[in-house]
């Protein structure tokens, strides 16, 4: 049986900035050991940095296996991310597979890693993908698919575990207050058709979430007080969807 006496040990992807930091502070204050994986180590102090690609294997496996060095994981955010922005003929083979590496093979690799510390703890998984995982998004097409696959990734692996108790679930975020995001409305292509226009200036700050906002929701999918929801995917949006 796990220990309920110790702290809980959580692990969360994209720690160095946005959602990630954010959401790696919120467990720290609730008393967890949380380990912040990202390429840059400008995780929350009280966090221990832990250098991590995710989209190599190799990375994931060495990462994890240090965040679990006391033989289980409670948690595993997955919050790691990247965008793509710009007509579907200028995207080039490389984009589409950094985009896909980092969004949707990312969260395959942890996972995949995590789980048998998952299965020691009696743990669980919240994955982050986005509201345009849900409905269409003009102009974001790599970015489109790779967060759809990860909600169905997450839809289907939250059936499978469900005879082991072990919860997967997913947040689907609208318009999130990060540079990322007042960077690609920052290029919009200036002769974009009125009729999709519409479209991508719902994804435009005004008002956007807060990164803690998303955060609260993750430390809340984790929590105990969530203990029959699995396979739920939270649209985070506003209505958009």
């Amino acid at each position: 049986m796990p220990d309920t006496t110790a702290p809980r040990v959580v692990v969360v992807t994209g720690a160095a900035s946005g959602i990630g930091f954010a959401t790696a502070e919120l467990f720290r204050d609730e008393g967890a050991t949380v380990f912040g994986l990202d390429i840059a180590p400008t995780v929350p102090d009280g966090v221990t940095y832990v250098e991590c690609n995710v989209g190599s294997k190799e990375s994931v496996d060495a990462a994890i296996a240090r965040c679990a060095g006391g033989g289980r994981i409670d948690v595993l955010a997955n919050v790691a991310g990247i965008v793509q922005f710009g007509r579907f003929e200028q995207i080039s083979e490389a984009e589409f597979d950094r985009v896909h590496a980092v969004d949707l093979k990312g969260p395959f690799l942890t996972m995949q890693a995590a789980l048998p510390h998952l299965r020691a703890a009696g743990g669980n998984i919240v994955n982050v993908s986005s509201v345009a995982g849900n409905v269409a998004q003009p102009y974001a097409t790599a970015y489109a698919a790779a967060k759809g696959g990860l909600t169905q990734l997450t839809k289907a692996l939250a059936l499978e575990l469900s005879p082991e108790n072990i919860r997967v679930n997913a947040i689907c975020p609208g318009t999130v207050d990060t540079p990322i995001v007042s960077h690609v409305a920052s290029i919009f292509p200036p002769d974009l058709d009125p009729r999709v226009a519409d479209r991508l200036m719902m994804m435009l700050p005004g008002p956007a979430i807060a990164p803690a906002e998303i955060g609260q929701a993750i430390v809340y999918l984790a929590s105990p007080a969530a203990r029959m929801i699995t396979g739920a995917v939270l649209a985070f949006d506003g209505g958009m969807s």
